[in-house]
């Protein structure tokens, strides 16, 4: 009996000695974070720029008509300046922006990238050729592809792992956000524009005098984005705190991931790596085809005028889109704290679920109402994938290679979203249908199939994902 308390005693202490080294170290860890108003001051602060970004980046889309009569286009050019001129270069870039954000200074990339882009939505203003707006908005591509993976690794070293979800969704709300301004103050800017170029001496103002109120909406919004670049002054770059604390604390980690590592973690975890890349390339396909064309679809089919829809359109993409993400981050990280594993996995499953079917039936619909309400379910299923899966990336890989495999991420998302997303619509309802009235069934058919796909394929891989996440938090344990 005696032997029987002192090894029951003995445990008792091993284990009291364990918890506190614990502690120590979880403490020692926590101080590796900046003070946590200042984090999530970052992460409104990188949430306007994200914002800003969908709205140089989508207000294409409220030009539409404008551009087109300006410059006589028809719908699979003007789907080509915003879908393919656009992710050709945001997409490559990504990749090597993404590594670069691994090792080099976060704010100060992610500050040179949006005066590039800022700077280049304004040349878009001032552009009267086809061939012009093209390159321009590849221009606008390269400088928009530093922010996603830069600020993804930036968080990363922001936020510990299980309280990541719900800042990286606010983040991402500058999605819904620039997506809604773009068409409910897009409208707005554009009517305040036509009015300008069409007063009385406009064609002698220097410096823009007559130009159309298109290209005036563009050199409002590079403007904008350059003046607030001098905003990212403030962020500061957390990645020696965090190494000196890793250090400390015996865990010492590397600033960046050789090409060699990385390329031998994702061989070995290849299954879940390619089912949340393929899985989210599908929903985004279906989200900027939807993005793009929405506008147009509701007033050919319901006879309405572009100006007086953008402003119920921005409402519905408003409410569904910060609705879905706050949702999907916030469900996620409450289930990770649950215990349940791959928690973000799931909640992207879930997100195209609800998404899919409202996909094919809002484009069907009898009314513009009809069509409105049964978008705000298609977009928040959408939203909340976005949100849920960039958190599941940044649990998929480690922090020395999290912006590389960003990078990527982004690179297959948007070339396969952006870059055929929109031109897929334009393409069914210019050559297959062979009427722009039935644009309708070319939208039903291009979101409704992708998001199903997409849905079928992260339930397959979601047992591979769960998997890989377990295998990291008993490493880390």
């Amino acid at each position: 009996m005696q032997h029987f308390f002192l090894k029951v005693t003995l445990h008792n202490s091993h284990t009291a000695v364990k918890e506190i080294m614990q502690t120590k170290t979880e403490n020692t860890m926590a101080a590796s974070y900046p003070n946590t108003t200042y984090a999530w001051y970052v992460v409104v602060l990188l949430m306007f720029f994200y914002l800003l970004s969908f709205m140089d980046r989508q207000i294409i889309a409220v030009l539409i008509e404008p551009i087109k009569a300006d410059l006589d286009l028809s719908d699979v050019q003007m789907s080509l300046l915003g879908g393919l001129s656009f992710t050709i270069f945001y997409s490559t870039a990504g990749v090597f922006v993404g590594r670069l954000a691994d090792s080099l200074n976060r704010p100060l990339v992610i500050a040179a990238g949006v005066f590039v882009w800022s700077l280049t939505t304004a040349l878009c203003g001032l552009a009267g050729k086809f061939w012009q707006l093209l390159i321009l908005r590849m221009g606008v591509g390269l400088g928009e592809s530093a922010l996603l993976p830069s600020t993804l690794s930036l968080l990363t070293d922001y936020f510990p792992a299980h309280r990541r979800a719900t800042p990286t969704s606010v983040f991402l709300l500058g999605a819904p956000f620039g997506i809604g301004l773009s068409f409910a103050a897009g409208g707005y800017l554009l009517g305040v524009a036509e009015k300008l170029s069409a007063a009385d001496g406009w064609a002698d103002v220097i410096l823009v005098g007559g130009t159309a109120a298109w290209q005036l909406v563009l050199l409002f919004l590079g403007v904008l984005g350059m003046l607030m670049t001098l905003a990212l002054w403030s962020v500061r770059e957390p990645r020696n705190m965090h190494l000196a604390a890793s250090e400390k604390s015996k865990q010492v980690t590397s600033r960046a991931a050789s090409f060699a590592e990385v390329k031998d973690y994702a061989r070995t975890n290849w299954v879940p790596i390619s089912v949340l890349y393929i899985g989210m390339a599908l929903i985004t396909l279906a989200a900027y085809a939807q993005a793009f064309w929405d506008i147009t679809f509701l007033s050919r089919t319901y006879d309405l005028n572009p100006t007086e829809i953008t402003f119920a359109y921005g409402m519905v993409q408003l409410f569904g889109g910060i609705s879905g993400m706050l949702a999907g981050g916030l469900l996620a990280d409450r289930l990770t704290k649950r215990g349940i594993a791959g928690a973000s996995m799931v909640m992207v499953a879930a997100g195209a679920a609800i998404a899919t079917p409202f996909s094919f039936i809002y484009p069907l619909a009898d009314s513009s109402t009809a069509a409105l309400t049964f978008m705000v379910l298609a977009i928040f299923g959408s939203n909340m994938t976005f949100a849920c899966a960039a958190s599941a990336l940044q649990r998929v890989f480690p922090g020395s290679m999290i912006g590389l495999g960003a990078g990527i991420y982004y690179f297959i998302s948007n070339a396969v979203g952006i870059g055929v997303g929109p031109t897929a619509v334009a393409a069914i309802t210019d050559y297959l249908y062979q009427d722009p009235e039935m644009i309708r069934y070319s939208l039903a058919a291009v979101s409704g199939i992708s998001r199903a796909l997409a849905f079928v394929v992260v339930l397959v891989g979601l047992k591979s994902y769960k998997d890989l996440v377990l295998r990291i938090e008993l490493k880390h344990d």
